[in-house]
């Protein structure tokens, strides 16, 4: 398939043999001959979409890292259309991103020791950082993400991090005053006072996207926790995350509305220390009743960085970094609770390869509780002489009971009637 870029007029070729990806709204192609480019072609192209294309080119995000190559926003970089239609806009192209994977890889425990066993804690404070940076950087060109979640956030080796599907954003038109709105959202990453409303009609505020963004950072920071995981001890079944989210139920808020307690699995609270905890009760506390209380992203950024430069290293395993205000490692006390699996495996652990391995006791087989076969079948016979045995006491105290059962009515009525 051939189509024509509109900045350079230019016909580009995609590799349509092999979509890189489709979705409901679009497939992925690879470009032929430039390797750094992909394009996203719509299933059904609008105006809207198109003119929403145009006010993206034309306002593009500052890069939140300049010092990096790495893309970190991949932000549309040239308009598609019908070789032979100029004003057909039928998708656009986008930098290709490499060697990165999706955020959850690297904030769920069991994925993380699977593909990336060396990321350590600080690369995840680090990740935190690096995702509000990207945030920051769009909000300060008026941009909302609206649909902030695990699925368009991709995170490299060394914590860089790439936000995608950036068309789906909300987009303010400087030229014309129009809003381009996100119409999607996932519950779970959703602000409380937008909880079962319809996205199509809501203008969305950057505040929206602080929630989302300070759910991704306690899930980076708790070992893929949601902030609003929870059980109640007196019900069989928690409400779903969506209804504790609208109710403002944060089980580590210092009053725990909704009597939601924390997760038995998830690491304590206070692991993260005063100033994370108290950006955390912002977010999801004061931020339930009165949205302008959450932290910026810049915020965020400022003290995730304070805290990545306090860290300190475990005597035991150089891969556990915690706060400095701890006075005992909480990833070797999360060891011991996982019989052993370390959250944040050893150099040594990682090179044998027996990272994926905990320290539970081995059952011991039955056989080997015996000398020889023959000895168990002894055993086993003298088992069954012993059921045997207890079958017959069974019988015999049962015939006990009726006799004695029998003697005393029989006796019962003579007392009362008299022989005769």
């Amino acid at each position: 398939m051939k189509l024509r870029r509109t900045s350079n007029g230019q016909l580009t070729t995609l590799a349509t043999s092999t979509p890189l990806g489709a979705g409901g709204e679009a497939r992925i192609y690879a470009i032929k001959d430039s390797p750094g480019l992909i394009a996203k072609i719509y299933h059904r192209p609008t105006r809207e979409r198109a003119d929403k294309l145009q006010a993206m080119l034309a306002n593009p995000p500052e890069k939140p890292f300049a010092e990096n190559r790495t893309v970190s926003i991949a932000w549309p970089l040239d308009v598609l259309t019908a070789p032979n239609d100029s004003s057909q806009v039928i998708g656009f192209l986008m930098p290709r991103v490499n060697g990165m994977q999706p955020i959850i890889d690297f904030y769920h425990p069991k994925t993380r020791r699977q593909k990336h066993p060396l990321f350590s804690y600080l690369y995840l404070l680090r990740t935190a950082s690096n995702l509000a940076g990207c945030v920051s950087a769009l909000h300060a060109r008026g941009y909302v993400i609206g649909d902030l979640n695990e699925s368009n956030i991709l995170v490299g080796q060394t914590a860089l991090v790439c936000l995608v599907d950036t068309d789906s954003f909300q987009v303010p038109d400087t030229r014309t005053g129009t809003i381009y709105r996100c119409r999607v959202g996932k519950p779970e990453f959703t602000p409380p006072e937008l909880q079962s409303m319809q996205f199509a009609w809501i203008d969305r505020r950057p505040e929206h996207d602080l929630f989302g963004l300070g759910v991704l950072i306690f899930q980076l920071l708790m070992e893929g926790t949601h902030p609003f995981a929870g059980k109640h001890p007196r019900a069989m079944e928690s409400p779903p995350l969506e209804e504790r989210i609208a109710a403002g139920a944060f089980p580590y808020a210092p009053d725990r509305q909704g009597g939601i307690e924390p997760m038995s699995t998830a690491p304590p609270f206070g692991m993260l220390g005063q100033r994370i905890n108290e950006l955390f009760q912002k977010c999801f506390v004061a931020g339930h009743n009165d949205p302008s209380q959450r932290p910026t992203a810049q915020t965020w950024q400022k003290a995730l960085l304070e805290v990545e430069l306090s860290l300190a290293a475990c005597q035991d395993n150089s891969q556990h970094r915690h706060g400095n205000h701890l006075r005992t490692c909480p990833w070797c006390e999360r060891r011991k609770q996982l019989n052993g699996l370390d959250p944040f495996p050893s150099l040594d652990a990682v090179g044998r390869h027996v990272h994926f391995r905990s320290v539970l006791r081995p059952r011991r087989r039955a056989r080997d509780n015996y000398a020889s076969i023959e000895e168990a079948m002894q055993i086993a016979a003298e088992a069954a002489n012993r059921k045997k045995n207890q079958r017959l006491l069974g019988a015999f105290l049962c015939a006990a009971v009726t006799s004695l059962l029998f003697l005393f009515i029989y006796w019962t009525f003579t007392l009362t009637y008299g022989l005769k």
